[in-house]
């Protein structure tokens, strides 16, 4: 075996990694440029042949090298830019994907929960109904240890915010059946006044005793009217004073409907008027 084939033979040995290939395609370049242009200017100085290859060799070798090492630095650089891109985009395009599934999961629960709602409604308690009717207004603080309240958290309709006291929690409705609850309560209110104003005999008589403008006025009233109403009735309420000797009547407009009838008749009302036994014609009013 030659001595150069025998060098390539351990040169090829040595190659156990690209960068050490890079190395030394870098020195042999730098060994040729050496030989080839730097020879003329070292050899001015007149130093021997032996010693000129030792230079000539040493100056390949260690900017081969050099180069070599610098090229594999970049090279490693950029790679982990690439792969630092790479992964970033993966990561993002799996949270994406993780987002757009968390997003269809919350739709669902929210159709699931407003699907809910909208069945059980009607078969709520009428005080779970008028809890959340009124938190459709303003947050309210809950016992809820109380079974009406218990069961409408545990069914997801409403939420704590903050403890108040023992079992007691400042608390507001789900915003995801705020909306529903909101045109339920609406269209029964105006479905409400609707069936009072047509069907109520004495509604405009009623409707009169009311009247922010008639609050003054002392004018006769028949005992007919008032008994169209009771602690119960639709619309417009009704009952003595309670005490022994009754004095008169009271007249209120069930809860949360005032401002349905304003709104129905363009007229403005009191929440209650009381009427005395001298403007009632007829036998006594009892409720």
């Amino acid at each position: 075996m030659s001595e150069t084939a025998g060098t390539i033979i351990k040169l090829l040995a040595a190659l156990t990694s690209p960068k050490a290939c890079v190395k030394y395609i870098t020195v042999a370049v730098t060994l040729l440029i050496s030989w080839k242009y730097l020879e003329p200017v070292i050899s001015e100085t007149q130093i021997s042949k032996e010693q000129l290859s030792i230079v000539l060799l040493l100056l390949g070798v260690g900017c081969g090298s050099l180069v070599g090492q610098a090229i594999s630095w970049a090279a490693e650089l950029l790679w982990k830019q690439h792969k630092s891109k790479k992964e970033a985009a993966l990561k993002q395009e799996m949270e994406l994907e993780e987002a757009k599934r968390e997003g269809i999961e919350k739709e669902q629960k929210e159709k699931l929960l407003l699907t809910k709602i909208q069945s059980s409604f009607e078969h709520l308690h009428f005080e779970q109904k008028s809890t959340l009717r009124k938190l459709t207004l303003k947050n309210e603080t809950l016992d809820l240890s109380e079974s009406n309240n218990s069961a409408l958290e545990k069914n997801g309709y409403i939420q704590r915010l903050v403890h108040v006291r023992v079992t007691d929690y400042l608390t507001q409705i789900n915003p995801l059946i705020s909306h529903f609850i909101k045109e339920q309560w609406s269209a029964e209110k105006e479905s409400k006044v609707k069936s009072f104003l047509e069907y109520n005999y004495h509604a405009e008589k009623l409707l009169e005793l009311l009247e922010e403008d008639n609050q003054d006025k002392d004018f006769p009233v028949d005992k007919e009217v008032l008994k169209s109403t009771s602690r119960y009735s639709e619309g417009v309420r009704g009952q003595d004073d309670d005490r022994e000797n009754s004095t008169g009547y009271w007249l209120w407009f069930e809860d949360y409907l005032l401002e349905e009838f304003e709104k129905k008749t363009g007229k403005s009302y009191v929440d209650e008027a009381f009427i005395s036994l001298q403007r009632i014609t007829g036998d006594e009013v009892t409720a």
